[in-house]
């Protein structure tokens, strides 16, 4: 593993105190975006997180993690109640999505990147998995079976 520079360093630092900070006031996220709008944020993390784990990158993945996590747990947190959803979807996060995110999470913090990749395939499977369970007609790329020219 490299070692990042002090510019990195700084940064990753004060990213880190700002996220801490930001949960340790009572203040709300606000998230005025309807399911389908989260869901395309969750798209871009995704698939980025696809390419960082392709290429190795371990501080773009974990911080594509972050916020793919993140986003997740707003969802679960706002949307108890949808068209789609017969529970909330807090349920389907707790029992279907938690466990491979948290063992992308260790893989990805040890750079272990066979586990990442197998942990990031299960969760897009789980994915596709609740897509298909709510007749959703979106399916959600695996980024690291993607064809390049």
């Amino acid at each position: 593993m490299k070692c990042p520079g002090p510019f990195k360093i700084a940064l990753i630092i004060f990213s880190c105190s700002l996220v801490t900070c930001s949960r340790l006031s009572n203040e709300e996220v606000k998230n005025i975006k309807d399911l389908d709008d989260n869901m395309i944020d969750l798209r871009m993390y995704h698939e980025n997180l696809g390419d960082a784990i392709v290429q190795k990158d371990q501080d773009e993945a974990l911080w594509l993690y972050a916020g793919m996590d993140s986003v997740l747990n707003i969802v679960a947190d706002k949307f108890d109640a949808h068209r789609k959803l017969a529970r909330p979807f807090r349920d389907s996060y707790e029992r279907d999505l938690k466990p491979p995110i948290e063992q992308l999470g260790i893989a990805l913090q040890e750079s272990k990147w066979e586990a990442s990749r197998e942990a990031y395939t299960m969760l897009t499977r789980k994915c596709n998995g609740c897509h298909k369970d709510r007749d959703v007609d979106k399916e959600v790329q695996n980024w690291l079976e993607r064809k390049t020219d």
